[in-house]
């Protein structure tokens, strides 16, 4: 997940304390009002009693208003907080979207290699096939369920922690921190029988899916499009090869006899 900014962070909160603070000048007036023309109706004769009614006039009109404010504040904060995340997804797939992933990975890629000489992580460029055909012979709508399918299994296979994106119409992005070669071919392997053992029968036949992929282990440090650049390169070696769905490339050199841990 995404770090918070912490200027996001505060401003979050001077939203929250100015819905308080507007809440309860607007309490108080109130009170004070309502306690004036009690105590115009009926005046008491004692200061004490005067004073006692103002308070619990008061109580009784600034309570709620400020219970209303808070609740107000923190409907906005919902709000708020969805619309950011509905900022950062794809509609379809409710994977990353390409700048948020981009981003993400960045924070990995663009750092220095820890002193473990372990790798920065593995990333895969995977396009799934056959959307085009699957769109003409079965309608776009199908075409989307078939990515929405794939991105769900994508979705279910990735350890906690690891970014899954959607890069374009038909490539998904992912990125395996602290995974070298042996750690992501097993994750890799996984998301493949996973999505090719997926239930998808558009018109009530079944009709598998399939994809491709391009693995980048990445021991050095580097920037996004550098990567996607040699992930794509990696990729297009699985072209006219129906056995080998997947290739893998290295940015740098790591230490292949020293397997980073799953995280």
């Amino acid at each position: 997940m995404a770090n918070q900014n912490p200027r996001h962070i505060s401003s979050r909160n001077r939203t929250n304390i100015l819905w308080l603070i507007g809440g309860g000048a607007a309490a108080l007036a109130l009170a004070l009002v309502a306690s004036a023309a009690v105590h115009a109706i009926a005046p008491l004769g004692s200061l004490g009693g005067s004073i006692a009614l103002s308070g619990f006039v008061a109580l009784a009109v600034a309570l709620p208003l400020l219970i209303a404010c808070g609740r107000q504040a923190s409907r906005i904060e919902t709000l708020r907080r969805e619309v950011q995340r509905l900022g950062q997804r794809d509609g379809l797939t409710a994977c990353l979207n390409e700048p948020t992933f981009t981003a993400l990975v960045e924070t990995y890629t663009g750092s220095g290699v820890g002193r473990d000489g372990s790798t920065h992580g593995t990333a895969l460029l995977i396009q799934v096939d056959d959307l085009q055909l699957i769109n003409e012979r079965f309608g776009y709508s199908w075409g989307n369920e078939a990515l929405a399918r794939v991105a769900a299994a994508i979705r279910g296979t990735v350890r906690q922690g690891d970014i899954v994106g959607r890069l374009s119409g038909n490539q998904f992005g992912v990125f395996l921190p602290g995974a070298d070669e042996a750690s992501a071919k097993g994750v890799a392997d996984r998301m493949y029988q996973n999505i090719t053992r997926a239930d998808f029968f558009p018109t009530g036949v079944r009709y598998p899916l399939s994809i491709r992929a391009g693995g980048v282990i990445v021991a050095d440090r580097t920037n996004f499009d550098d990567l996607l650049k040699k992930a794509a390169g990696t990729l297009a070696m699985t072209r006219g090869s129906e056995q080998e769905w997947i290739r893998y490339s290295a940015l740098g050199n790591w230490p292949a006899n020293q397997p980073a841990p799953l995280q």
